[in-house]
């Protein structure tokens, strides 16, 4: 199915749900209103006229409607035009022998949500016929419109907001029912609308609200409703500032992470979470075209280019490049590239409907790929897949190093990779998924699956790997000697292994020469995270951060001392370094597991290693084994 076929799908059903009960709340309201009731008031005309304006009123609240689910701005104005046509044509039905017949001038519609001063408004200039009565061409014209500011609040407890409605008149009648706030729940990864506990409202418009539980009053989003239908999301902030605080004891490389923001406000590099100084603040639901991010780098605050991507299970399967007019959700992260220079980025939001994405979100600079010859290409490092089984050569300069991946008891796939070019030229990395299947199944390893997703990132001299085995309930005993999810060996001759073989003083232990190195820490865990082959200023490696460190001991048995995962590394031939978490000894089990390692390639030619030592110790170390913490505020 097409990567965006599912979402369009609920999309269309949601707008369904919403044009059912607009049309009914509609028609009801047109034929119960003075139109009937009243007609020894109001002349035919001003009983048109009042009709009218509530039609519109009800046109503004559909638009909002179906902005709100989609974030698609044509197609909102498409279906509140088809609605608003719908909605005259009854007028005519009621009242058949006025001969009433209308022409739509001009229909406009717009929003500015988001921000701490939003609005949905319309207007209309039409012309229509009485030609029961002998009348015609009558001009007339009208707004609907409703504002909401957020104000500041002298608790911390308590939201302030004024809400206006037409010609800014004051709107005070408004109930808890009228007002919800957003509130994103954790254990579901959604948002939810709940209702302040308390409101006191006055006659200026201006109401203060209790806020409800889990709701903050520095970043709340409220949505109002006014009795019209009409609907304006305001929020208390308009961006998140985060600080970005690398260890001074360090001296950390010049070289990009790759950051992945979630909606939920997690911030991750390499699978990992990045410790956050501040409580998460999750990113509301607002269009993708809408987002912008900004950097301060060297003391300059500038925007710099991202990419929005679509993914599934749990970020775990990519689905390729998110559309403009998406809405934000638990299935998009905001990627972008991040390095030492760099001390503050800004996630921020245009809150116009009419905003257009900017080309530092689908601009590509960087990339010269070619699926059809297997190859990707950021500019820096070239990565070329194999067509039999799954294999990566990485080429920088005069140095290739190849990944051999996913081998069970000594048995690799042989079989057509099939991979999925999922990104290709993208703006910030590509991405590209596949399948290991073992002919004829994993040899005594039944009922086991893989999934293998590779980015390669803009600007850097790695690619990352995300490793995937799902082992499913099994009648049958699995019995697993040996277990390799990623293997590296490279062209070079003559060659040194250097490996961390745990840590002095916050710098790494380094093992030169072919090891097996386990966890030897009683009641924690012994740090490996890298391990490179070098030959002079060349060479290859791979490294990873804490979580998938303490991932390589995962079939490791309690208590310590029967070690079963390692890190193993091997100066034989051209060098060879292994990422075993099954090799010490053997694992026999026949319930589901699932479980993912997650690291980075690194090939290097008179650029940075992994790890140097000129005196002090330098290198790309530095980003895995302390990358850096963040602290995030919402701001207007």
């Amino acid at each position: 199915m097409n990567k965006q076929g599912q979402f369009t799908i609920i999309a269309a059903l949601l707008v369904a749900v919403v044009l059912i009960a607009a049309v009914i709340s509609t028609y009801s309201a047109i034929r119960y209103s003075p139109l009937q009731e009243q007609p020894q008031v109001l002349n035919a005309i001003d009983e048109i006229n009042l009709a009218l304006k509530q039609i519109l009123g009800f046109t503004v609240g559909y638009y909002g409607s179906v902005l709100k689910v989609t974030g698609n701005t044509s197609y909102a104005q498409n279906l509140a035009t088809n609605y608003l046509s719908s909605g005259l044509s009854n007028i005519g039905d009621i009242r058949p022998e006025w001969g009433i017949s209308f022409d739509v001038n001009a229909l406009e519609l717009s929003a500015n949500w988001f921000t701490n001063a939003s609005y949905s408004q319309g207007t209309i200039e039409i012309t229509y016929n009485l030609t029961g009565l002998g009348i015609s061409g009558i001009s007339y014209s009208t707004s609907s419109r409703l504002d909401v500011r957020t104000l500041n609040s002298n608790s911390s407890s308590q939201a302030c907001l004024n809400i206006t409605k037409d010609e800014g008149e004051p709107l005070i009648n408004l109930g808890r029912n009228n007002l919800k706030f957003y509130r994103y729940v954790y254990e579901s990864s959604a948002w939810e609308l709940a209702e302040p506990t308390d409101i006191t409202s006055y006659a200026n418009g201006t109401y203060v609200l209790s806020l409800p539980s889990n709701v903050t009053a520095d970043s709340y989003v409220i949505q109002v409703e006014d009795p019209r239908g009409i609907i304006v999301t305001a929020s208390s902030f308009t961006r998140y500032s985060s600080t970005v605080t690398w260890n001074e004891n360090y001296t950390f490389p010049d070289e990009n992470i790759v950051v992945e923001l979630l909606q939920n406000g997690t911030i991750r590099w390499l699978g990992q979470n990045l410790n956050l100084t501040s409580a998460m603040k999750p990113i509301p639901p607002i269009p993708v075209k809408a987002i912008h991010v900004s950097q301060t780098i060297n003391g300059v605050n500038q925007e710099v280019p991202f990419q929005v991507e679509d993914w599934a299970s749990e970020y775990r399967i990519p689905l390729g490049m998110s559309s403009d007019t998406t809405v934000f959700s638990n299935r998009q992260m905001i990627v972008f590239l991040v390095n030492r220079n760099v001390t503050k980025f800004t996630i921020w939001w245009n809150g116009s409907d009419e905003a257009i994405q900017t080309p530092l979100a689908y601009t590509n600079t960087y990339f010269n790929d070619n699926p059809s010859n297997r190859t990707l290409n950021n500019g820096i490092l070239s990565l070329q897949v194999s067509a039999s089984g799954f294999i990566l050569n990485s080429t920088i300069g005069s140095v290739n190093s190849t990944a051999r991946l996913m081998r069970i008891n000594m048995e690799n796939d042989t079989t057509n990779p099939e991979w999925a070019y999922v990104i290709v030229n993208g703006v910030i990395r590509d991405i590209i998924q596949g399948e290991a299947e073992w002919s004829g199944g994993a040899e005594d390893c039944p009922n086991v699956y893989s999934n293998i997703v590779i980015t390669l990132p803009a600007n850097t001299k790695y690619y990352t790997y995300q490793l995937r085995l799902m082992f499913i309930n099994s009648a049958q005993q699995r019995t697993i000697t040996d277990l390799c999810p990623i293997q590296l060996s490279t062209n070079l001759t003559s060659v040194q292994t250097m490996t961390e073989n745990g840590t002095a003083s916050g710098y790494p232990i380094v093992a030169n020469g072919t090891g097996i190195f386990s966890n030897y820490t009683s009641g924690s865990w012994t740090p490996h995270h890298w391990s490179q082959i070098i030959t002079g200023t060349k060479g290859a490696g791979i490294m990873f951060t804490d979580t998938a460190n303490q991932r390589l001991y995962v079939f490791d048995s309690t208590p310590p001392g029967t070690s079963t995962g390692a890190l193993k590394a091997s100066e034989t031939g051209n060098g060879l370094i292994q990422f075993v978490p099954v090799t010490l000894r053997q694992v026999q089990f026949t319930y589901a597991m699932d479980i993912t390692w997650n690291g980075a390639v690194v090939t290097f030619d008179n650029t940075t290693p992994i790890y140097s030592n000129p005196g002090t110790p330098t290198g790309l170390w530095v980003l895995v084994e302390y990358p850096p913490t963040i602290t995030v505020t919402a701001e207007t």
